[in-house]
């Protein structure tokens, strides 16, 4: 049983929005600029006039043929723009206390943890015209959030932080929605924070649908991977970071399926912490035997489990891995379905997302 269900056409012009689709409790709208992302968001908002229907957690938020149109206050979705939209005449507190049903600025557990996850204590006397662009979206996440959503509604959560904010403010999230199960659906550009943060995913272009379903198929569907020459997959998997080596430049990382890589030194994270890595697959080379005397430090066993033809480049999809090849490289090597290999790739090659 979906838990967000679209059935949404706008006209806006010469735009044109017509959006089918059916998503679970952590989605993504992945597209180009211009897709028509934000413009889908604000009519799931209710804040665009949209015609259709609209189905959140078995609710029905919009039924043009029916006559039924919540209004935005009555949606109890929790949207946070990429400006945050905070009130510049109120502290950030207050800020984060008007998000409660009540309003009452009060200290209580449940505003204390939100402000440890999001790291917004040095932030509390602060008003808005004090604070950063990443600062406030985190002072308008935690606000959404008091208000207990049926669904939050994210714009580009990460648009214009550098990459050590923006892997701050995807742990924040995924922190948070792990903590308080609350529903998301995160309007994005950014392939990496799709999958980070979202099981299914719709393609957008030029207002109409590409594709949707589960992430990982369709962002790794050949169709897609064979965009832009083939060079657009990041692999995205989670580990636990186990120590750091500074005379030596690196940091340690057990991954999900239990292999232990090196990775850039990260110092800032601390031992134990749960972080997301990616590693482009143009970064990742395929030997047929166990390398020796490479630089290359990091070397996963695994089997080919397909062959996938993208364009003028081909995928070897290893377990949860995919590799970007060149056919002749596929021919000089032997490489097919069922042939073990080993994933090589060096410690500079990881970048971490989330931690």
């Amino acid at each position: 049983m979906p838990y967000i269900e679209i059935d949404l056409t706008l006209s806006q012009g010469a735009f044109g929005l017509a959006v089918t689709a059916q998503l679970g409790e952590t989605a993504a709208v992945l597209g180009p600029s211009g897709a028509g992302k934000t413009t889908l968001l604000e009519a799931i908002a209710g804040l665009r006039g949209a015609r259709g229907r609209l189905v959140v957690g078995g609710t029905v938020l919009q039924d043009s043929a029916a006559g039924v149109f919540l209004p935005p206050e009555r949606r109890h979705l929790g949207y946070v723009p990429q400006d945050g939209a905070l009130f510049p005449h109120l502290s950030v507190l207050a800020n984060l206390c008007f998000g409660r049903p009540d309003r009452r600025a009060r200290r209580d557990a449940e505003l204390d943890a939100l402000v440890a996850a999001l790291d917004l204590e040095p932030l509390l006397a602060r008003y808005p015209r004090h604070l950063s662009g990443g600062e406030r979206r985190r002072v308008a996440l935690a606000r959404a959030l008091l208000a207990r959503p049926r669904l939050l509604l994210l714009d580009e959560p990460t648009a214009g932080l550098d990459p050590e904010r923006a892997r701050k403010a995807l742990a924040g999230i995924l922190r948070v929605r792990g903590d308080l199960g609350v529903p998301l659906l995160v309007v994005t550009h950014d392939q990496r924070e799709a999958l980070a943060l979202a099981a299914d995913v719709v393609l957008l272009d030029r207002g109409r649908v590409e594709a949707v379903g589960p992430a990982r198929e369709v962002l790794r569907a050949p169709w897609r991977l064979a965009l832009d020459g083939g060079r657009r997959w990041e692999n995205v998997v989670p580990g636990r970071l186990l120590g750091h080596d500074p005379a030596g430049g690196t940091s340690e990382v057990r991954l999900e399926a239990g292999e232990t890589v090196t990775i850039p030194h990260t110092p800032d994270l601390a031992p134990g912490a749960e972080i997301l890595l990616t590693i482009d697959a143009e970064d990742l080379l395929l030997a047929t035997a166990p390398p020796h005397g490479l630089s290359a430090r990091n070397a996963v066993a695994g089997t080919i489990d397909e062959l996938i033809p993208a364009g003028t480049s081909v995928y070897a999809r290893v377990g949860p891995w995919l590799a970007h090849l060149t056919p002749a490289a596929v021919k000089e090597l032997g490489l097919a379905a069922g042939a073990p290999v080993w994933l090589v790739a060096k410690s500079h090659s990881w970048r971490v997302v989330a931690g």
